[in-house]
């Protein structure tokens, strides 16, 4: 049972392949290749048997393409893409190269993708004697399958990986933004069936026109041309950004009064819906590849078109295509909405927030904002959008002004438009927090304002 390598035996081999091939290794018998009088080394023993297993490992692993790739009917030859480390390059990749381009005058594959080595936190290399392997075992326990699939796909593979508890803790973080930003939608279309309660998009507010177009124009764009040039690092960003950035502290943050406080079944609640369901079922099937457990659980749970429902695993549905509707024709109109309003966001927080460190309001909805401007066409701008503003805003009440007054603008900021917060009218409506001067005007209910009184249907 000792394996052992002769000199002789390999010349006697050669010798046979040069008139029979490689093939007179597995059809002669044992003795052919021994030297006459043959015995073992160690034991003295003069019985043989031929190694079956392995010619030559650089080999055996460079035709892999030849008995796997060929041999199985449902994969395909050149295969997408060969991955390894970067000490492969000259390799495993190289040791397929050359025996694909003589058999097949073709690569063995279309892309090739080289990646680091996984080290601590620290960058030092994992060793057992060291004490600082991550078992992967471990991170399932403690965080679930998810977070180590997306500790591998937030990772730059072209430098070397590293990986730590507190590496781990961060990215259990990021994990929670998206699932709560996906928590949060599915919590609001509890009553939305898409077949029936959709809003056209004519009909839908500019802001929801706006969180659509940029549906297509920052998320799904960007995320399939990441996923395509294999940078999952850049898919995993783009996705937290934009559940981070444009959806928790914007428009879902924004659209919380129309969803809470109007009418179930009014018009302005459902277009926040529709978008949101809109939003939702690109977003799923985008974190799919990635987040594969919380996307399944999000598509088992969300509402669905009637061409979905049968449709049993988020993993079987097809990949998300851009919707023209939301941006044909409109990416001026939606542009100048976001460089003229949204930026305006920091601005008005801003400002608020000097109020609110001075005493005067507490919530933003204690305020009264007065937008000063002495342009005559970014007046008229901002008064196109009035009705609007304090849904943006997130105050109770907005007024336009347009001024001489140069001293006042002074104070404006880059954008050209000054800012005075002052404390809001009326009283405080008991449901939607919102100061109104109709509070206390009907005197059956005392505490809520008009709007109010609408959404309950006048009771």
């Amino acid at each position: 049972k000792e394996e052992f390598l002769d000199p002789q035996v390999l010349e006697n081999f050669a010798k046979f392949v040069s008139k029979e091939g490689t093939d007179c290794w597995f059809k002669r018998d044992v003795a052919d290749f021994l030297p006459l009088n043959f015995h073992c080394p160690r034991c003295e023993g003069k019985t043989f048997s031929k190694g079956l297993d392995i010619l030559d490992v650089w080999f055996d692993s460079g035709v892999s393409h030849q008995a796997v790739l060929k041999k199985r009917s449902e994969l395909e030859f050149p295969c997408a893409l060969y991955l390894e480390g970067s000490d492969q390059h000259r390799g495993w990749f190289q040791s397929s190269l050359i025996p694909a381009m003589c058999i097949d005058a073709q690569p063995p594959f279309k892309s090739v993708l080289t990646h680091g080595h996984v080290v601590d936190g620290l960058g030092r290399k994992m060793s057992k004697s060291m004490g600082n392997v991550v078992p992967p075992q471990d991170i399932i326990k403690d965080y679930g399958a998810d977070i180590l699939r997306l500790w591998v796909a937030s990772s730059d593979y072209n430098e070397d990986i590293r990986i730590s508890s507190q590496i781990l803790s961060r990215l259990a973080e990021a994990y929670r933004k998206i699932r709560n930003t996906a928590r949060f939608i599915l919590s609001n279309l509890y009553d939305f069936n898409p077949d029936t309660d959709k809003v056209g998009y004519e009909n839908l507010k500019t802001l929801d026109k706006w969180i659509l177009w940029l549906l297509d124009q920052s998320l799904l764009g960007p995320v399939e041309k990441a996923y395509n040039g294999f940078e999952f690092y850049r898919a995993y960003k783009v996705i937290y950004d934009f559940c981070n950035e444009k959806l928790s502290m914007y428009y879902l943050d924004m659209v919380k009064g129309r969803l809470y406080t109007l009418s179930a079944t009014s018009r302005e609640r459902r277009a926040a819906q529709t978008a949101m369901y809109e939003i939702l079922n690109v977003l799923v099937r985008l974190m799919a590849p990635m987040l594969v457990f919380t996307a399944e659980e999000v598509w088992q749970n969300m509402p669905k078109e009637a061409k979905d429902a049968s449709v049993s695993s988020v993993h079987l549905l097809d990949w998300p295509k851009c919707n023209t509707e939301f941006y044909k024709n409109r990416t001026d109109e939606l542009m100048s909405f976001d460089l003229n309003i949204i930026k305006l966001i920091p601005d008005v927080a801003g400002a608020l927030e000097e109020k609110r460190n001075a005493g005067v309001i507490g919530s933003s909805f204690d305020a009264k904002i007065n937008l000063l401007t002495k342009d005559e066409i970014r007046y008229k701008y901002l008064g196109s959008f009035k009705d609007q503003l304090c849904e943006i805003f997130k105050v109770s009440q907005v007024e336009i002004s347009k001024i001489s007054d140069t001293a006042k603008l002074a104070l404006a900021s880059s954008s050209g438009i000054a800012i005075e917060v002052g404390k809001a009218e009326g009283r405080k409506c008991a449901r939607c927090w919102n100061y109104s001067n109709t509070v206390g005007q009907d005197k059956t209910h005392t505490l809520i304002c008009e709007n109010c009184l609408k959404a309950m249907g006048g009771r």
